[in-house]
């Protein structure tokens, strides 16, 4: 990403560019975030998928292991009736070689019931060997030839039973192999039960079966019995159970895969953002400096040189249109750093008891001779049941009227402009304490050019301007931005009707604390200038700002009060004239070179701190600063100043800040 480069020569094009770069890469991070989240909720999915699969699956087999159990329970039963059988068999056998041998004589009859009940027993083994689903074969220990296949066998492996008598039972299985172990393990253990194996159909297709190995006597010599029960459908769901598995695992690691790809995109984006934001910090905190810096001399002694009775009416008209020409670049200036802080979320309401009609009166005066110029009726109509004294940030609610009334006055031509103030209904009988708040609505209606419906939606975010306000060439496009967002910060709402042609009518309301009850009527206010310091005025007050022009202003204000008044232009040597001289009140910049002025702040502390000075004795120290994006007042603390005042500064602010810290009563002129 190239960053802009920064430099005196700044621009609004240049911050407005930058300013749409980070708010591309805030939609690409909130993008990767979603996509991010997208591949998570997959992931989850799937491994819920697989988990019911497996539940799925885990059911069959343990339906099917239900089963087993219960055919092997039947073949335990039939093992018994066929041990019994050939036992029978066998003991007539060898009890008729016995008398052979012997020479006994053995009854007809005896021995021909011997017969029948042999015949009967393997007429009782074949009617169970054929009923049972288990498939059965007696086979030869020699040579392996099968001399018994019962039906079941037969439709196991797709033939005729009858086919397979004769045949070795060595060629039905699947593989050699798997034959090879198994005849090895019967050999060791000479009875075998349950051995998972495969046989092979007459389609040279496999059969997963358990089988069960067992030896018996027949006609006077052993045999093997060989019973094996399909287990077909329980092999194919565990290979199912282990590929799903297996697949889960990999399509598991191809999305863990993809989130970390997504991760890594997603804090690449963010530190981009959070480069391209320290950028346009760094950007701003500049702009700020190199702007106010000699906005302040301009300011300061155009408004010195205000005072000078002996201008004649001309000259005070152009100072008068410097001052208002470098307040206007001023606002500009600040409706910018606004912006900047209201998206950062920095901006802070600083609720005060204060005057609501000064508010109004102020914005009056500024405006009024706009509208005089435009010949537009401009008028303001305060209901009497609205509040005199209210709890509100009077600067912000200010800016507010200002941006509205501004804006009324540059798009209206012809007619007028109404700025209307009343406040909420409530019951009269209603209790008040100095808590209660009530909602004070504003309206600003204007005969103007009017907006249309498409620019209303986008009216009220940033940069953005309609039409009219293109064709002007004035403005930021911020004003109407930072007043939304003031209005929001202060508990409000805004909005707007407007129709294109006709004019526009602006409205919002935010919630007041009135103090009327509770505020007594010998408030005064006064406006005019210090000329003298009531009682002593031998203190000594050290300047130390590197701008010359700054220092030369800052003289000119204290010097006409009798202040004994002293400059350097590094925090070096403002540490070491504070030494030597003692200063009760140290206006000290921030920005300097050898050492800056937190620096040198912190070094004062650390040297009181160690001569044990008290706290009344300590010299005030007061901070100068144009660059107010960056500026937080706890790190200011945290260094060592009192306080501080933001430039441009007027003579009424430098006086408000002394006569907090150093407790002086000023002598004002007479009106």
């Amino acid at each position: 990403m190239n960053t802009p480069k920064i430099s005196g020569e700044t621009s609004i094009q240049d911050w407005q560019a930058l300013q749409q770069e980070v708010k591309e890469l805030r939609i690409e991070v909130s993008r990767l975030q979603m996509e991010n989240s997208d591949l998570e909720n997959s992931l989850l999915t799937a491994i819920e998928h697989g988990d019911l699969v497996e539940e799925e699956l885990l059911e069959v087999n343990k339906r099917l292991k239900s089963e087993i159990l219960e055919r092997k329970m039947a073949q335990a039963t039939l093992q018994s009736i066929l041990e019994i059988v050939y036992r029978d068999k066998s003991d007539l056998e060898i009890m008729l070689a016995t008398a052979t041998e012997h020479g006994d004589a053995i009854e007809y009859e005896q021995y021909n019931r011997a017969v029948e009940t042999m015949r009967q027993s393997e007429e009782q083994f074949r009617v169970i060997a054929e009923s049972t689903s288990m498939a059965m074969l007696v086979s030869s220990l020699s040579d392996g030839v099968i001399s018994y296949a019962n039906t079941s066998a037969g439709t196991m492996l797709q033939r005729d039973s009858y086919d397979l008598i004769q045949h070795s039972i060595a060629d039905l299985f699947y593989l050699e192999s798997e034959w090879e172990l198994l005849q090895q393990d019967f050999a060791e253990k000479q009875s075998i039960r349950d051995y998972e194996i495969r046989l092979c159909k007459a389609n040279q297709q496999p059969v997963w079966v358990l089988a069960s190995l067992h030896l018996l006597w027949l006609k006077g010599e052993r045999v093997l019995l060989s019973t094996f029960y399909d287990i077909t459908l329980l092999k194919n769901t565990e290979i199912a159970l282990r590929e799903s598995e297996a697949k889960l695992r990999e399509q598991a690691n191809l999305l863990e895969h993809r989130v970390k790809e997504r991760t890594r995109d997603l804090q690449q984006a963010k530190e981009a953002a959070e480069a391209a934001s320290r950028s346009k910090a760094a950007f701003l905190a500049n702009m700020s400096h190199e702007l106010r810096t000699p906005l302040n001399a301009i300011l300061g002694f155009a408004q010195l040189m205000l005072y000078d009775q002996e201008l004649n009416e001309q000259h005070q008209a152009d100072l008068q249109t410097i001052c208002n020409s470098g307040n206007h670049l001023l606002t500009m200036i600040n409706d910018i750093l606004e912006m900047s802080k209201l998206e950062a979320g920095s901006v802070m309401l600083r609720e005060k008891e204060c005057y609501l009609y000064d508010i109004v009166d102020t914005a009056r005066d500024m405006l009024s001779l706009k509208a005089q110029e435009k010949h537009i009726l401009f008028d303001f109509k305060i209901d009497p049941h609205v509040p005199s004294y209210i709890c509100i940030d009077e600067g912000k609610l200010r800016q507010i009227l200002i941006n509205l009334i501004g804006n009324a006055i540059k798009f209206t031509n012809t007619g007028h402009i109404y700025v209307r103030i009343f406040p909420e209904e409530f019951k009269q009988d209603q209790s008040l304490s100095s808590e209660t708040k009530q909602n004070l609505y504003f309206e600003v209606e204007d005969t103007g050019l009017g907006i249309s419906e498409s620019e209303q939606k986008t009216l009220f975010q940033p940069f953005v301007q309609t039409a009219s306000g293109r064709r002007s060439q004035e403005g930021t496009g911020l004003g109407l931005s930072i007043s939304y967002n003031y209005v929001k910060l202060m508990g409000g709402e805004m909005s707007v009707i407007s129709k294109l042609g006709e004019g526009s009518i602006f409205k919002f309301h935010i919630p007041v604390k009135s103090l009327d009850l509770f505020i007594t009527d010998n408030t005064t206010k006064t406006l005019n200038r210090v000329i003298g310091i009531k009682g002593s005025s031998s203190y000594r007050i050290l300047i130390a700002e590197d701008i010359r022009l700054n220092r030369q202003l800052l003289n000119r204000i204290l010097s006409p009060l009798g202040l004994e008044v002293r400059e350097v232009s590094n925090g070096q040597d403002a540490i070491a004239l504070w030494q030597s001289w003692s200063p009760h009140l140290i206006w000290m910049d921030v920005r300097m070179p050898i050492l800056n002025g937190h620096e040198a702040a912190s070094t004062i502390r650390e040297i009181e701190s160690k001569q044990k000075v008290s706290a009344l004795q300590k010299v005030k120290i007061i901070a100068l600063t144009a660059s107010l994006v960056d500026l937080r007042e706890e790190d200011l603390y945290m260094h060592g100043f009192d306080g501080f005042v933001a430039k441009p500064f007027t003579e009424d602010k430098i006086f408000a800040r002394m006569a907090e810290h150093l407790n002086l009563q000023y002598i004002y002129s007479e009106r």
